[in-house]
């Protein structure tokens, strides 16, 4: 592409389309200047419509716009039989004159480049035109020859044939006078100043400018359509409402994060211009991101979600995904440059997710790499989930992987939060422990979960479903994590006050129903969010003087197996039985065991309990509640859309 330099309006479509075909097809090296003046003796000035200054020599070329049948000879030329103007007679004498005036300004021992005149004869832009040369040596091409005979040493009429050197390209330039200025002058656009081409194609260019109204700068992007340019009206027009449309999303997302300032659209009547503020930072595929800590990445990404949440709710789409159109600046700034709105949400959030999946892996949190694993593959659009989990990773003071890893011991501190403190359980993948919050100062519970790849998916849903609900009668979920260079999770709790179920020594008239009453509403409120406990037992049950609480959810079938559970759910009857029931069961199971003698209860496993139920008399215990339990005991309690637990065990009135 040659470097052209306009130094006025073309005056037809002929010379728009002749330029733009120069400009394109030339080498590198040339330079197209356009309806520039040749300056004379007498001071009068001669316009050329172009003047190429190339390797072999400097050509004056006169654009004529003829369609039909050119006869051309070296005095007089027809047209389809018409008589037309000698146009290379005229370029050639231009020529002359340019040759003179470069002689004068050249010094003692330095030659003058070759000038020459030459005619191109566009026709109805490079069709319907037919040449007839009498001589073949004239100057005069159609557009299949006029590149080469610009570039090719045939094309010129010299006696003898020199390269052109720079120097003398310069002297050229001097002699033309003032192109610097014309080349500032077309270079800017009001105030902005174009300093380097990123993109051109047919007639639309995206520049990086520079922003100078005054004793300052600031870097800004230009894209720019040239309506000439194109091949036709209708591409014209289809870009320029492209141009428009985009335009109107910026304006439209104006004050989101993410997205770069634009200044109004700029129409001169040769261009249509759209200034967009150059993104702070570098392109995604350029961020060596391995140098990164994990607050930094955490920052990054939680910017790039909070930035693509508000786009989303102004219901647009980003669209462009290309690592080149997402940048980062150094203070973990994220901005989108291709706004296409061409995508819906979920297809967007998939993208962005596939985008940023690398940095998110390299934070090393489960719960961050693992939602973009999801949400690439289409499973997961929930923003709000990871904007969360990333700004309660930062705020809890989340540091890079330790050195060395963590032994699982009484005293070792978990995640720069828990100190475990008191060993309270264990099975073969999963321990319980009491801690204490370091800097909260108050006690809590930790569970440990070996083997993250195998337990990941049903310990990051319990824990995501358990942060996100409040019930007095469910444990309350702190925090979850993974510990470091180790493959084991750890989910934090709030600690419950008092002592498990069979543990306690002293049970007050009225406890019992309340205790049961309290935890069956708890039952039917995770149930209905489909969360089940997998492992209810007495010592999942704490109890104080009025409150019971459902604890250690998430050991599930380790419990189960244990023998805690084996005594209130067979693990047999259990895998042919539904979740809720499976806990129904072992709410049941646990209260009857705890108030009847052990010697009633046989082994404890499902004919026991029933034997210990029947101990009661159903007077006191209520004839539907005893009803109830025992069908829940023999799995009978079918756990259908719309039951009330309540209702069914007539314990609504015992609920405060």
């Amino acid at each position: 592409m040659a470097k052209q330099i306009s130094f006025g309006t073309p005056v037809n479509d002929a010379e728009r389309w002749a330029f733009a075909m120069l400009a394109d097809e030339l080498p590198d090296n040339y330079i197209l200047l356009t309806n520039v003046e040749i300056p004379t003796k007498s001071g009068q000035a001669m316009e050329v419509d172009a003047l190429v200054i190339g390797e072999w020599g400097v050509y004056v070329v006169d654009v004529k716009g003829y369609i039909g049948r050119l006869d051309a000879g070296l005095h007089a030329w027809s047209l389809d039989g018409r008589q037309v103007d000698n146009s290379l007679a005229k370029a050639n004498y231009v020529a002359r004159v340019l040759a003179g005036n470069v002689k004068h300004k050249i010094p003692v021992g330095v030659y003058a480049p070759w000038c020459q005149g030459m005619v191109f004869v566009t026709g109805r832009k490079g069709e319907e035109i037919e040449l007839e040369k009498q001589q073949g040596s004239l100057s005069i091409y159609t557009p299949s020859q006029i590149v080469a005979a610009l570039t090719k040493e045939w094309g010129l009429t010299a006696p003898r044939k020199h390269q052109v050197t720079d120097k003398q390209k310069q002297m050229v330039l001097e002699t033309i006078g003032q192109v610097a200025l014309v080349e500032q002058r077309n270079n800017k656009i009001q105030d902005f100043v174009k300093l380097k081409c990123l993109f051109i194609q047919s007639g639309l260019e995206v520049w990086q400018a520079e922003y100078s109204p005054g004793g300052w700068t600031a870097p800004w992007l230009l894209k720019v359509l040239v309506p000439t340019q194109f091949e036709n009206s209708d591409e014209s027009l289809q870009y320029e409402l492209r141009l428009r449309d985009e335009f109107k999303r910026l304006q439209t997302l104006a004050g989101c994060s993410g997205v770069p300032q634009c200044a109004p659209l700029i129409q001169d009547g040769e261009q249509l211009v759209l200034p967009i503020r150059m993104p702070r930072g570098v392109p995604l595929d350029v961020l060596e991101h391995e140098q990164l800590t994990t607050y930094q990445l955490l920052e990054i990404l939680r910017r790039a979600v909070s930035g693509l949440q508000q786009i989303h709710r102004r219901g647009v789409t980003v669209g462009g995904w290309q690592s080149n159109c997402l940048f980062v600046s150094d203070l973990g700034d994220v901005e989108f440059i291709d706004i296409k709105d061409n995508l819906n949400a979920s297809q967007d959030i998939a993208a962005f997710a596939a985008s940023f999946l690398s940095l998110a892996e390299q934070t090393r949190q489960p719960r961050i790499y693992q939602w973009f694993r999801q949400a690439a593959s289409g499973s997961n659009t929930d923003l709000d989930m990871i904007r969360c989990d990333i700004a309660a990773l930062i705020d809890n003071g989340v540091c890079d992987t330790l050195p060395e890893r963590i032994e699982i011991a009484s005293g070792a501190i978990i995640d720069h939060h828990y100190q475990l403190e008191q060993f309270i359980a264990a099975t073969e993948h999963s321990q319980f422990w009491r801690a204490r919050h370091l800097q909260g100062n108050y006690p809590c519970g930790v569970s440990i979960y070996a083997k993250v790849e195998t337990d990941w998916l049903m310990l990051s849903s319990l824990y995501r479903s358990l942060s996100k609900l409040y019930h007095p009668h469910v444990e309350q979920v702190l925090n979850f994590g993974q510990l470091p260079q180790s493959d084991e999770l750890f989910i934090s709790r709030a600690w419950e006050r008092g002592v498990s179920l069979d543990e306690l020594s002293d049970i007050q008239l009225g406890q019992p129903a309340t205790w049961f009453t309290q935890l069956l509403s708890a039952l039917q409120y995770l149930h209905q969010m489909d969360i089940y406990h997998g492992a209810i037992c007495p010592k999942n049950i704490i109890c104080s003087d009025d409150k019971a609480v459902l604890v250690n959810f998430g050991i599930g079938l380790d419990i189960a197996t244990s023998h805690y559970a084996r005594r209130y759910a067979d693990p047999q009857l259990w895998a042919a039985e539904g979740e809720a029931e499976k806990d129904l069961y072992g709410l049941v199971a646990s209260f009857i065991a705890t108030l009847t003698p052990v010697k009633l209860q046989g082994d404890g496993g499902q004919a026991g309990i029933i034997k210990a139920l029947h101990a009661f008399d159903r007077e006191w215990f209520g004839e539907k509640t005893f009803d109830t339990c025992l069908k829940v005991l023999n799995f009978e309690f079918d756990v259908g859309q719309g039951v009330n637990y309540l209702e069914a065990f007539d314990a609504s009135d015992l609920l405060e």
